[in-house]
């Protein structure tokens, strides 16, 4: 009897053991996806009165970041589950489904087989808890808006109410791009609704400006036939109130620091003060005069990209605090002389406000005897960010000859010092020479009907490299062999610059149009001692 039963239990056991799923080892790789084969409710059906939707497939099964790649629209609310059991997925929302409401389910990357880990491909299923199913759609492009490149995983809503804020307010219908920027919205009940994208890292269907890109369209959309293309382009635009966030005395020095980056600001005040721009600008330094008595009232005015300002009384005051003591520290730039016209350029950049400049320990050497000395007619400076640019025409001789010349840009001991007097020791850099067989020339030419525009050349970083206004012809020059794009921004407040618009006034950023090669590519390469066009630019 025990011998029996030994051997029932081993047969148990074995049996138990071939039950477990395991992925097959060997033969030929599994390409094909996870087939959908039943549904509850049936795809499109009515009047479903069911709690749970139920997904069944051809194979075993496995989520993947559900919550993410299976999108459910309009939302049933925050709290669903998702599950699966061998070929079944299951979904269903603590609140239930809502009555008279068209769903659709696209499953995206969601679902995925347990071998291969392959996806349904495009699979959407859609019902209505009531008699009728919503059949309007409408389809775009999402791209950011400054670099043209297409933006993945962004999430695309409609909303309809007048009162809805994207920043507190879930949207009604919703869905997301793919990796070529494209979205599709279906099922959606005709009436008028306002479109944005944002992207939605933090997964709670809002958008927070300070962190997240996001793009709109001002006015309502009348949906009640199949729309045209609506291409949205996101930026990281901050739209909360811009604010004094900290206001600190050390010593004799004040910084004021604000929520998010200011573009501009003035200070109003009974005595003469220096101040600027800290090391970015979401700070203000301001260096108390020694006649400040207690304490000095000031009025600030400062204003964000979007054009919220903060303004603001407050007093500064000298304080026994001892200040951490940051030497001068500065660069001569980043130097160069284009040999064709003999223009020379640099911007140097400071980390405190100035008060004396030496011309006599600024100059270009040209060899061990000559020299060429900068002038204050030569200079501009920007106070408030601690610039000095520099601009000088050079005798174009010196570039005619056989022997290529050798150009050092040079700044003596003593050449600045600073408000704190402080003084600059001496430094040195090369100047590269910018020759026309090393560099290459851009040609464009504009056909348009509009006034005001702004042409921007940019290099493979999205960086601008150069930009000229409303010109029909331009040829940009000295170019390093390198890949670059051009970027036109349609200057509507003619300010020869492009502005993000603002949201809270209904108002959009301006429009921004990319250059596209022949190739469909939005890059385009330029060579040494090249010339290349004229590009076309239609708009």
């Amino acid at each position: 009897m025990k011998n029996t039963l030994s051997i029932l239990l081993c047969f148990t056991l074995l049996l138990l053991g071939c039950a477990s799923i395991t992925t097959p080892s060997g033969g030929p790789k599994d390409l094909k996806p996870p087939l959908l084969i039943k549904s509850i409710p049936s795809p499109n059906q009515t009047n479903f009165k069911g709690k749970t939707v139920e997904l069944v497939f051809n194979e075993y099964v496995k989520l993947n970041n559900p919550k993410e790649e299976i999108i459910i629209s309009p939302s049933p609310g925050k709290n669903i589950e998702i599950k699966s059991n061998g070929p079944k997925v299951t979904i269903t929302p603590k609140d239930n489904w809502k009555d008279s409401t068209t769903y659709s389910i696209v499953l995206r990357e969601g679902v995925q087989d347990i071998t291969e880990s392959n996806s349904p491909i495009t699979l959407k299923i859609a019902f209505s808890t009531g008699p009728n199913i919503d059949s309007l759609n409408m389809s775009g492009t999402i791209k950011d808006l400054l670099l043209g490149t297409p933006a993945d995983k962004i999430t695309v809503a409609l909303y309809s109410p007048d009162t809805f804020n994207i920043f507190s307010h879930t949207p009604s219908y919703f869905t997301k791009t793919d990796k070529k920027g494209k979205y599709k919205l279906e099922n959606i009940k005709e009436g008028r609704y306002g479109i944005y994208a944002f992207d939605d890292k933090n997964k709670n269907l809002k958008v927070e400006s300070r962190t997240e890109r996001y793009g709109f369209l001002a006015g309502k959309i009348h949906l009640e036939n199949p729309k045209d293309s609506v291409d949205i382009g996101l930026i990281m635009m901050d739209s909360r109130p811009l604010k004094i966030t900290a206001i600190r005395n050390v010593g004799t020095i004040t910084r004021l620091r604000f929520n998010k980056y200011i573009t501009d600001y003035s200070i109003q005040s009974e005595k003469d003060i220096t101040h600027a721009f800290g090391d970015n600008q979401t700070e203000i330094i301001i260096w108390n005069p020694t006649t400040i008595g207690d304490s000095l009232q000031l009025h600030l005015i400062a204003s964000d990209s979007i054009q919220t300002e903060a303004d603001s009384s407050f007093y500064i005051k000298k304080t026994d605090i001892k200040p951490i003591k940051e030497n001068l520290k500065w660069s001569l730039g980043t130097p160069s002389v284009d040999a064709e016209t003999g223009t020379f350029k640099t911007v140097m950049k400071f980390n405190k406000p100035l008060i004396t400049l030496n011309f006599d320990s600024l100059f270009i050497q040209l060899d061990t005897t000559r020299t060429i000395p900068i002038v204050k007619e030569d200079i501009s400076i920007d106070e408030r960010r601690k610039e000095i640019a520099l601009s000088k025409i050079l005798d174009k001789q010196l570039f005619t000859g056989d022997k290529d010349p050798r150009l050092t840009l040079k700044a003596g001991k003593g050449f600045v010092y600073s408000i704190e007097k402080d003084t600059s020791k001496s430094m040195s850099t090369p100047i590269p020479i910018l020759w026309p067989e090393d560099t290459g020339v851009l040609l464009t030419q504009v056909i348009t009907r509009e006034k005001n525009y702004v042409i921007q050349l940019l290099n493979k970083d999205g960086k601008i490299v150069s930009s000229v206004q409303n010109s029909t012809k331009h040829t940009f020059k000295n170019l390093p062999p390198a890949e670059y794009a051009i970027r036109i921004i349609l200057d509507t407040n003619k300010n020869g610059k492009w502005d993000p618009g603002n949201i809270v006034k209904g108002e959009e950023p301006e429009k921004v149009i990319f250059y596209i090669a022949t190739n469909g590519k939005q890059n385009f390469p330029m060579r040494a001692n090249w010339e290349y066009g004229p590009l076309i630019l239609r708009f």
